[in-house]
């Protein structure tokens, strides 16, 4: 927490900040007070007082939200993130809550939906900025309890108000939010772009110290692979890099099954480590790097052929996906 509000101290040390984070906060403040102004019936005036709530409300979150990526403390992380769930409670307890007193008028149910989209907004980036490739698969398994409560509790719900029309509003928005909900413990997070993609090498039984041995005359664009620590791990890891950029990529057991991703977060590595490691990016033979999203990948299918045929080759080549017919 002293991270976190030094952290902010600083930014509104600047005149400039401190206007624009004034600015912002007045937005949020008035895309909430507008949702009172909402005429009781739809018409134009209603939504497009509806369409002012939503705009000031992106103008005002996602400005403030670019001060709060620069912070790299996990403590600051998580209770920023805590900050961010709980409004994102209170705006879904909110829009039920109002649809529940009005018995399902126009004007609430719209309130409730607006209040639902910006609640799962800040759910999702709350979940985004987990790296650490257990506290992500913590993070799918929360969402995913949460989306059966939430369709469960939304059919009881419906049922027990003998479907009366408030009780049919305020289900449909908790069943499409448990829906959403699981499709985010699934993997599909808008806001994830950056999390580290991670790759299943189906079939691993060696120990990670005997795939270093194995892997350890092999050159590869991050160089010769390294066996050490990673903060959030327990057990030990197979690492290659970092690179100049601080770019590496490791590979971990998991609940019995292996796993490869990388990470920009350098502070997961022992610092002395992780500088006697650092190596220049190497391109193959016909002058090509991959990049950082890509090279989970790439080690990923390196070590599944090594453990089919034992070819100990690295590769820049990777699997063409196939398209939707």
């Amino acid at each position: 927490m002293p991270i976190l509000t030094e952290k902010i101290r600083s930014f509104l040390k600047k005149p400039q900040n401190t206007v624009e984070i004034i600015v912002d906060i007045l937005c949020l403040a008035a895309s909430y007070g507008l949702l009172f102004l909402m005429p009781q019936k739809a018409n134009i005036l209603f939504w497009a007082v509806f369409a002012l709530a939503a705009f000031l409300f992106c103008i005002g979150f996602f400005r403030m939200g670019f001060m709060l990526d620069s912070i790299k403390s996990k403590k600051a992380i998580v209770v920023s993130g805590s900050l961010l769930v709980l409004c994102g409670i209170i705006l879904n307890s909110a829009g039920i809550i109002a649809i529940r007193k009005t018995e399902g008028s126009e004007r609430s149910v719209a309130a409730a939906i607006l209040l639902l989209i910006e609640a799962i907004v800040m759910y999702s980036i709350t979940s985004s900025h987990i790296e650490s490739p257990r506290s992500q698969w913590i993070m799918s398994l929360v969402f995913r309890v949460a989306a059966v409560l939430l369709i469960i509790g939304a059919v009881v719900y419906m049922i027990t108000d003998t479907f009366s029309g408030a009780a049919i509003a305020a289900g449909v928005l908790l069943l499409i939010e448990g829906i959403v909900f699981w499709a985010i413990g699934s993997g599909n997070n808008p806001f994830n772009s950056a999390a580290s993609p991670i790759h299943a090498v189906p079939g691993m039984k060696k120990t990670v110290r005997e795939l270093c041995d194995a892997l350890g005359h092999t050159e590869t664009q991050l160089g010769f692979p390294w066996l050490g620590k990673i903060r959030t791990i327990k057990d030990d890891t197979i690492i290659y890099g970092p690179s100049e950029e601080g770019v590496f990529v490791y590979g971990y057991y998991h609940f019995g099954r292996f796993y490869v991703t990388f990470s920009k977060n350098i502070a997961l590595l022992d610092a002395d480590e992780a500088d006697a490691h650092r190596i220049t990016e190497i391109p193959d033979s016909k002058g090509i790097c991959l990049g950082e999203e890509s090279l989970p990948e790439a080690y990923a299918c390196m070590m599944t052929r090594y453990l089919e045929n034992g070819n100990l080759i690295w590769s820049t080549k990777l699997k063409k996906k196939k398209k939707n017919q």
